[in-house]
């Protein structure tokens, strides 16, 4: 679980762990947080480790996959949820505003995917669940860095489904809906009023059942190469 250290990755780890799934805790910088994630996993009566990488760092993200499959013998989902925001507006942002969101949020990903898919495809099963957003369909002014990542993360989901499928290998993305996290919050502060009245049902969407729902896509065996808006904005 990458980017679990807090926010929508924490849930959605500790909704791995109500269903007694050994939990691998990923962090980029946050070590103190994951292991509060890990905790809390236990708690629930999980298995959990905690493991720091730069998945934007392909031998990093290698390394990463090789120490989770040693801990446990075993690597059965993997859910690309790492991801940084750089917001500015195309005219004034920066190279590095730019290639830093790339690298973590697509190329991350990238990385983290063929790796995993390599432990995987020696079992003939597994699942990967990406993490995208909604903007990646429409697109959002001011964030064309974080956009374009997203919508670069569903076009990698349709192409590894039809790739990794001859090895049982499912992938599919979320569209996880707007959360109050704090990376959100900046974004809730200027616009939540327009994001809540987008909901056809008049209310955010519950982490909590986000998370259940990635659980489901990671156990469930039919579905592949699918993206999931999970809120109630109709697209």
């Amino acid at each position: 679980m990458t980017g679990s250290s807090r926010g929508i990755g924490r849930n959605i780890a500790l909704a791995f762990a109500e269903r007694s799934w050994n939990v691998a805790v990923h962090y980029g910088r946050s070590r103190g947080e994951a292991e509060e994630t890990a905790r809390r996993a236990r708690d629930l009566g999980a298995e959990a480790a905690v493991f720091g990488a730069d998945v934007g760092d392909p031998a990093e993200a290698a390394d990463l996959a090789s120490r989770v499959e040693k801990t446990w013998g075993r690597l059965d989902a993997l859910v690309n949820n790492a991801g940084v925001t750089r917001d500015r507006s195309i005219l004034k942002m920066m190279d590095e505003e730019w290639n830093e969101v790339l690298r973590v949020n697509l190329t991350g990903a990238f990385w983290c995917l063929r790796e995993c898919a390599r432990v995987m495809s020696r079992r003939r099963s597994g699942a990967v669940i990406n993490v995208a957003s909604i903007l990646g369909l429409r697109g959002s002014a001011g964030a064309s860095n974080y956009a374009a990542s997203k919508a670069g993360l569903i076009g990698l989901t349709k192409s590894a489904a039809k790739e990794l499928g001859r090895f049982n290998i499912r992938v599919n993305a979320v569209l996880p809906g707007y959360h109050q996290t704090d990376m959100g919050m900046e974004v809730w502060e200027k616009h939540g009023e327009r994001i809540l009245s987008e909901h056809v049902l008049g209310r955010l969407t519950d982490v909590k059942e986000l998370g259940r729902f990635v659980v489901f896509l990671a156990e469930q065996g039919s579905a592949s190469g699918q993206v999931y808006n999970f809120d109630s904005r109709v697209l």
